[in-house]
């Protein structure tokens, strides 16, 4: 019974060490982030958000480089490009701080957002046919895609932050075909038709980041 309480004790004292209330808890004017899921396609994903004085609204710019590198498993391919995106975010009830039952403070806030973004993607492909005859292909991809999410973002510590989104947006896409071999359809291409699909799409994730 004694150790039974004693173990209760210290288990009580350690989670009131760590879940003092912070009281310079403050929030951030400005997040730099960057995205996980992006690394897949071979991008770096960076966003900046700047938060007004009334912490109700933020403007979010990001910009995405890629390059691709040979791939033996659809031909040699090589690929770079670039991707810019605005969002104008909006706080359902600001951005702001919030304290647990342990008294631990997080700063959060759910969100609505409407973004545009601009991207473009150069590629060269080679491949070899059944009959052994290699043939190069060359596809210029630029997409403009309009839409909107719906977002959480939350405090991780004392200045980290994770933000999560998922949403949709119409993606209109256009190929500039500067090359490509007889026979092979450019939209077989890994990079420009796997990257940049068009039509209504969702768009999903999360970005974890740095405030201050």
């Amino acid at each position: 019974m004694r150790k039974n309480i004693i173990i209760t004790s210290l288990v009580c004292m350690a989670t009131g060490l760590f879940a003092q209330p912070k009281s310079d808890m403050q929030i951030p004017r400005n997040i730099i982030k960057f995205s996980p899921q992006h690394l897949i396609r071979g991008g770096l994903w960076m966003s900046g958000e700047f938060l007004n004085k009334d912490l109700k609204r933020s403007h979010q710019i990001s910009v995405e480089t890629m390059y691709r590198q040979p791939n033996n498993e659809y031909g040699i391919t090589k690929g770079i490009g670039i991707t810019a995106e605005y969002m104008f975010k909006y706080y359902l009830s600001k951005f702001h701080i919030e304290k647990s039952i342990t008294g631990m403070q997080t700063v959060n806030g759910y969100y609505v957002g409407v973004f545009g973004q601009y991207g473009y993607f150069d590629e060269t492909s080679r491949y070899t046919n059944r009959n052994n005859v290699e043939s190069m292909n060359q596809v210029t991809t630029t997409v403009m895609y309009p839409g909107f999410v719906i977002g959480f973002q939350k405090s991780l510590g004392e200045s980290f932050y994770a933000d999560f989104y998922a949403g949709a947006g119409m993606r209109i896409t256009d190929y500039s075909v500067k090359n490509e071999a007889d026979g092979f359809s450019y939209r077989q291409s890994p990079g420009a038709y796997f990257i940049y699909n068009s039509g209504l799409l969702p768009k999903i994730g999360m970005t974890l980041g740095f405030g201050f």
